[in-house]
């Protein structure tokens, strides 16, 4: 009889403990996503059904970086520039109890360069992998710059079309065409997409020697700067510029619309053209050019595309089919290169950032 007394006293503490279990649930939040690397733009898919609460879980909440919570066990989420970014769960259990989980994303640049032969356009990764290859809305493209509107990403591209030059807007993803225009002069020799207001697209043309300033929304020329327009520069002084210009960048600056880049290849140095906006209605933008130019190494040439990413430099050398990363304090090569581009002519360089 004592012995049925003790089972029956343990089944009973064992039912108490199962059907009170609940009281000592605790609260944790779990992250889980379906990726926690990739290049520009990322799309990521988030899941917070993991977590766990006394009761259940009254409210998720999602924190990316951005700003801005979104509410929701599982979702999406696009990160459309490159960066460290860190995504945050905060869950609010039935019971008032709250926790949250936290991880970090890495988003990676991407690198867009163009092949003049095969009139084919490719998306890289950081490592010069071919993550993406579109058809060349023209023949001969020859340089590209990006933008990003309202999330969406479209890249600009200039043909030398056999002669009749053309200024193309695609949809970055698809390739879709967005906008044709002409482009000015024959010989693309660079082309940048400044995003400070006022927003514009600079080229630069090896032919006319001159920088063309223009709206990107029409393709409207707004101003064309040759070289008699920096003969009065006192930083200038027996040194030619815009003779054989070979590239155009467009870098942020601390105030202001930012600065152009524009390569001299004459001289291999890349000077650097300070954006100065109209002041209003009766004036027009005006570029000043800013002293000691950066002096390139010649192992470096033949160079068909520059742009800025993260302080650094970065040029195509087309004969070793590369993209090599510059310290802009000296000219010369970090030692970070992406190696054995695709295609035999490539020209051009965009970096998505």
């Amino acid at each position: 009889m004592k012995h049925r007394r003790e089972v029956l006293a343990f089944l009973g503490s064992l039912l108490f403990f199962l059907s009170g279990c609940s009281l000592f649930t605790s609260t944790e939040a779990v992250i889980e996503v379906s990726q926690m690397r990739g290049i520009v733009p990322l799309t990521i898919s988030y899941d917070g059904s993991a977590s766990e609460g006394p009761d259940g879980i009254s409210t998720y909440r999602w924190s990316f970086g951005s700003g801005a919570d979104i509410y929701g066990i599982s979702g999406s989420y696009t990160f459309n520039h490159a960066g460290q970014y860190e995504i945050q769960l905060t869950i609010r259990a039935t019971d008032g109890s709250v926790d949250t989980d936290t991880i970090g994303i890495e988003v990676e640049p991407a690198f867009w360069v163009a092949d003049e032969n095969l009139d084919e356009i490719y998306k890289l990764d950081s490592s010069g992998n071919v993550v993406m290859t579109l058809d060349s809305p023209a023949t001969q493209p020859r340089e590209l710059a990006l933008t990003e509107r309202g999330g969406d990403w479209s890249l600009y591209v200039v043909c030398m079309g056999n002669g009749f030059q053309r200024l193309v807007e695609i949809d970055a993803e698809s390739g879709v065409t967005l906008a044709e225009y002409a482009a000015p002069a024959q010989d693309p020799g660079g082309l940048a997409f400044a995003p400070n207001s006022p927003q514009r697209l600079w080229h630069v043309d090896r032919l006319s020697r001159k920088v063309y300033e223009i709206n990107p929304t029409d393709g409207v020329i707004l101003n064309a700067f040759g070289a008699t327009y920096f003969q009065s520069s006192p930083h200038l002084i027996d040194s030619p510029f815009l003779q054989t210009p070979g590239g155009i960048a467009w870098r942020e600056g601390a105030h202001g619309p930012g600065s152009l880049w524009v390569l001299e290849v004459e001289t291999e140095l890349l000077y650097e053209l300070e954006i100065v906006p109209a002041i209003n209605i009766f004036s027009s933008t005006q570029l000043e050019l800013q002293p000691n130019p950066i002096s390139l190494s010649s192992d470096l040439f033949p160079i068909s595309g520059i742009d800025w990413y993260k302080g650094f430099l970065w040029v195509v050398e087309r004969d070793r089919g590369q993209i090599t990363q510059i310290e802009p304090a000296t000219g010369l090569p970090t030692g970070f290169v992406l190696r054995e581009l695709p295609g035999a002519a490539v020209t051009g360089l965009a970096i998505q950032k």
